[in-house]
C-alpha cells in the first residue's frame, strides 16, 4: 500500500531521493539486475537491494526471471521491472456534456470506462454527484473497490489551480467559480484526488504513455468547440505562476474580429474552433432542414453532432464541406505557427474533434505552418495527431496519479 505527500517531495531527503530514482529507472530500463541499477544511479549496491525489495513488497516492483550468465561465470542476477499492474487508478474526464471515468493501469491500459451525459442542471453539486455516482456504477461493475485505487485523477475544463484543487472558472459550466473539487470529491470518496484543467492532463497522457515520451519539449493542442493548450517543457508540465497557462483559444488573432465568450473580439478560437466551422455552414447544402434549425440553438452537443457531419461529408468528397474543413484547418495553422515561433518545440501533437479530419485538416495546416513559421523552429517540429483516440481524457486524468507516483511517492510507515 502506498500514499502521497500533498505537495512534492523536497529535495534534501535522500532516501526519498533515492527512491524515487529506483522506480523510475525500474520503469525505465527494466527488465534490469540491482547491480546494473546501482550503477545507473550511483547508489550503493545494499541501498538498491534494500530499496527494491521495499518496492516489490509493496507491488511496484516485480521479478520477472533471471539475467544471462555472463562469461566470468557469476551467478545470474534476478531481473526486475516497474510493475504496472500492481498500479490502478481512477480517470475522471468531464465534458461540456459528459462525464466519463476509467480504470487504467501503470501503463495507461484503460481495463474498464464508464460514460454518462450530465443533465441539464450543471450546477457543481449535481455535477459532483454525477461523478460519485458513475465511478461507483464502474467500481462495482469491475469488483474493484476504493480502497484499491492508488488515487483518483480528474480533468476539468476551466481554470484550474492544481496545487488546491479548485476549479476557478468553467465556461461551459456558468455557475461554477472557486468550486474545490478535489476536497469536494476526497470527502465524499475517502481517496486521494488530483484535480486539473483538461489540456494539461492530455499532455501528461502524451508524456507518460503517446508521442511526448521521446520529447522535452512538446506542445498538445485541443481543437473542437474550443481551442486550448499544454506546453510541455524543460521536461516538465508548466502551468504558469497562476496555474492558468495553456488558454491560447484566447490570444488575439484579428483585432476586428468576431466576438468571444470572453468578451474579446478576434480570439483564436472564434476562428479555428469547430463552432466558428458549424456556424459557417449555416444555409449550406451540407445539413437537413432539422439540422440547420439546430444550428439556431449552438449547445455543446448540437455543434458536436454538426461538426462530424461536415468532417463525413468532407471525406465523402462533398465540395462545400471540404472547403469548410480546410479554411477551418487554415485558421488553426495560423495559431501553430504563432506558438512554434515562441516556444521552438519538439513536437505538436493535436487532439479533440479537429483531428476527425483527417489528412485533409492535417495537411492544410502543415502548409500553413510551412507558409507562416519562422524556418528554424518550424523545421524542429513535427505536427501530428494523437494517437490516442477515445481513452486520451481518462488516461490523462489517471496520469495525475501516475505523475504523483514519480515524483513524489512515498510509502505508508
Amino acid at each position: 500500500m502506498t500514499s502521497f505527500l500533498e505537495i512534492p517531495a523536497i529535495p534534501g531527503s535522500l532516501r526519498q531521493i533515492n527512491r524515487l530514482t529506483v522506480l523510475r529507472l525500474l520503469r525505465r530500463f527494466g527488465p534490469i539486475t540491482k547491480p546494473a541499477l546501482a550503477e545507473y544511479s550511483r547508489i550503493s549496491r545494499p541501498t538498491i537491494s534494500k530499496l527494491v525489495d521495499e518496492l516489490e513488497e509493496q507491488g511496484l516492483a516485480e521479478c520477472v526471471g533471471v539475467a544471462v550468465p555472463t562469461p566470468s561465470g557469476g551467478k545470474p542476477g534476478a531481473l526486475y521491472r516497474f510493475n504496472a499492474e500492481g498500479v490502478r487508478s481512477a480517470g475522471i474526464f468531464l465534458t461540456v456534456d459528459a462525464v466519463r471515468v476509467a480504470l487504467v493501469n501503470g501503463n495507461g491500459r484503460v481495463s474498464g470506462s464508464l460514460e454518462r451525459p450530465l443533465g441539464q442542471d450543471r450546477r457543481p453539486e449535481p455535477v459532483i454527484n454525477a461523478i460519485v455516482e458513475t465511478l461507483q456504477e464502474l467500481l462495482t461493475s469491475q469488483q474493484v473497490s476504493l480502497a484499491q485505487l492508488l488515487g483518483i485523477g480528474v480533468g476539468v475544463p476551466g481554470l484550474t489551480s492544481f496545487a488546491t484543487g479548485v476549479v476557478h472558472f468553467a465556461p461551459h459550466f456558468p455557475q461554477w467559480r472557486d468550486v474545490p473539487v478535489r476536497d469536494l470529491l476526497k470527502a465524499r470518496l475517502g481517496s486521494e484526488v488530483w484535480v486539473d484543467n483538461d489540456c494539461h492532463v492530455q499532455a501528461l497522457a502524451e508524456r507518460y504513455f503517446g508521442a511526448g515520451q521521446s520529447c522535452t519539449d512538446f506542445v498538445t493542442v485541443e481543437s473542437g468547440i474550443g481551442v486550448s493548450a499544454a506546453f510541455y517543457l524543460q521536461d516538465t508540465l508548466y502551468r504558469g505562476v497562476g496555474e492558468t497557462a495553456g488558454e491560447i483559444g484566447h490570444m488575439t488573432i484579428q483585432e476586428d474580429g468576431p466576438l468571444c465568450e470572453c468578451g474579446n473580439r478576434g480570439c483564436w478560437e472564434t476562428l479555428a474552433s469547430t463552432t466558428w466551422m458549424v456556424e459557417q455552414a449555416s444555409g449550406l447544402a451540407l445539413f437537413s432542414h432539422s439540422h440547420d434549425e439546430m444550428i439556431e440553438k449552438l449547445e455543446p452537443e448540437v455543434i458536436n453532432t454538426l461538426a462530424h457531419t461536415i468532417f463525413r461529408a468532407a471525406q465523402g468528397g462533398q465540395a462545400d464541406a471540404i472547403e469548410l474543413v480546410r479554411q477551418h484547418a487554415m485558421h488553426f495553422g495560423v495559431g501553430l505557427a504563432a506558438l512554434i515561433n515562441v516556444l521552438n518545440p519538439q513536437r505538436i501533437i493535436i487532439w479533440g474533434d479537429s483531428i476527425n479530419g483527417g489528412e485533409l485538416f492535417l495537411e492544410t495546416v502543415r502548409a500553413v505552418v510551412q507558409q507562416r513559421a519562422m524556418a528554424r523552429p518550424r523545421e524542429m517540429c513535427s505536427i501530428i495527431f494523437s494517437s490516442f483516440i477515445q481513452d486520451v481524457g481518462v488516461i490523462g486524468a489517471a496520469s495525475l496519479v501516475i505523475d504523483a507516483l514519480f515524483t513524489h511517492y512515498q510509502p505508508t510507515a
